[in-house]
Order: structure tokens, then C-alpha cells, then sequence
């Protein structure tokens, strides 16, 4: 690694396992929590957190009790995958409002569709998040995946595949984007050499998963991140990634 490849994603990027909060100095804060191979990613500001997804195969509770318990949180399901939607029973006994801003598109088991109906509904509408491409007519779940852009400089694609990449990667919310949470946790099959050429101002990609298991991310997809100059951080080597996002 060089040295201005490390000392640029130590600029990006706040590593702590217990931030300190200051109420009066909240800086807003997004949270991709080390959950196994999974995606729970968290945008965090004084007075709510808003999650997206919120699966794996370990639940960061504590963490989330400390950053989340008594402020708003809404609920952004990008699609019916368990790795996305495992812990959303959970949720409930750790913070004191919580509701379902997204639902997946399209229907799955009755047993995971009664998870997400148990969950009240609530107000989608943000002006700083963005539902770029949902293909709710897809066959299979990572197709249907709902692809987020948070602030305008995040981009959070679920598990939506290389074949659903290229309807949406050209669209101009793309282009400003700084972060990318890979898609499929980094597969082969996500994560475009299209869509990181539609990325011209991409400063990071972040892999929510366990390689040393899984094999994610996949070696074609860590190449074409090195070909384009975007440092890597996995979650399986940092633990959760906090950064500052004024």
C-alpha cells in the first residue's frame, strides 16, 4: 500500500469503537457496523438514525443502543435478503421509535414478509436520500434491490447486480458520488468496471463482509477498485466504520 493511498483514507474516515458524542457538537456520522457477512449501515445526526438494512451475522446492540436509543429511527430495506433483514426483530427492544420508511420491493416468504409487516410505517420522503433504481418486476431478490444515494455523496446499492447496473449507473446522482458501500458485500457480481467509470469524484469503497468465509470481496472486484485508484476498507479487517459526513 502506498503512502498516499493510506493517509488518504485515514483523512476520510474516523475509526473509534466507542465514539464520543457530544450533543451540542453532533457531528452527523455514517455508521457501517462489522456484521459478518451482512449490511447494516447507519446515517446518524443529533435528533435521528436512519438505517439501511439491517442484517448479518452479529448484532453491533450495544453500539447501537449508545448512538440510536433515543432518537428517531427509520428503516430503509433495500431487499428480502436475510443478511439484510436478520436483526429488524431485534431493533425494537434497543431504540424507542422505530419505523419502516422502505419496504423491499416485491413479495418473499410469508415468514419474512410477517418480519417486516410487524413494523409501523412511516414518512420516506428525505431530502437528502434518493431512490435512484428499483426494478420491481425483476425475477430474483438482488435485482429488486432499491439503490440509495444518501447526501449526495453516498451510495448504498443493496445487492443490485452488474445486469441492473447498467440502467442506472449513467443517471447524474451517480457522478458526485464520494462513497460507495459495495454492492453484494464486494461479489463479482456487483461493483462494475461502468458504474466505477461513472464515479469520477469516488474517494472510497467500503465492503461490508468476511472474505477469510465468503470470499468477499471478490478478487475481480478488488483489482478494478485498485485500477481506479478507490482505497478499500473492509469491515472484516477495520471493525465499524465511522465517518464524518458535515
Amino acid at each position: 500500500m502506498s503512502a498516499s493511498y493510506f493517509w488518504g483514507i485515514l483523512f476520510w474516515i474516523l475509526l473509534t469503537p466507542t465514539p464520543l458524542v457530544v450533543e451540542n457538537d453532533f457531528l452527523s456520522r455514517l455508521v457501517v457496523w462489522n456484521v459478518g457477512q451482512g449490511q447494516w449501515v447507519t446515517w446518524a445526526t443529533r435528533e435521528s438514525c436512519l438505517h439501511f438494512d439491517l442484517g448479518g451475522e452479529y448484532m453491533p446492540a450495544k453500539k447501537i443502543k449508545n448512538l440510536c436509543a433515543y432518537k428517531e429511527n427509520k428503516l430503509f430495506l433495500s431487499h428480502w435478503d436475510w443478511d439484510h433483514i436478520s436483526f429488524v426483530r431485534k431493533m425494537k427492544f434497543l431504540v424507542s421509535s422505530f419505523c419502516l420508511a422502505l419496504r423491499p420491493a416485491g413479495t418473499s416468504s410469508s415468514f419474512k414478509m410477517k418480519i417486516v409487516d410487524e413494523i409501523p410505517t412511516c414518512d420516506s420522503s428525505f431530502e437528502s436520500i434518493s431512490n435512484l433504481w428499483t426494478n420491481s418486476k425483476a425475477r430474483n431478490s438482488n435485482d429488486r434491490s432499491h439503490v440509495l444515494v444518501v447526501k449526495n455523496k453516498i451510495l448504498i446499492p443493496g445487492d443490485s447486480t452488474l445486469q441492473q447496473e447498467k440502467y442506472w449507473h449513467r443517471n447524474p446522482s451517480v457522478e458526485p458520488i464520494s462513497i460507495l458501500v459495495l454492492g453484494h458485500h464486494g461479489s463479482r457480481t456487483s461493483t462494475s468496471e461502468e458504474l466505477l467509470n461513472a464515479t469520477s469524484h469516488l474517494k472510497m469503497a467500503i465492503a461490508s463482509a468476511r472474505h477469510k468465509r465468503y470470499g468477499h470481496p471478490h478478487v475481480e472486484v478488488v483489482l478494478r477498485l485498485k485500477k481506479n485508484q478507490v482505497p478499500l476498507l473492509k469491515t472484516e479487517d477495520w471493525g465499524n466504520i465511522w465517518i464524518n459526513t458535515p
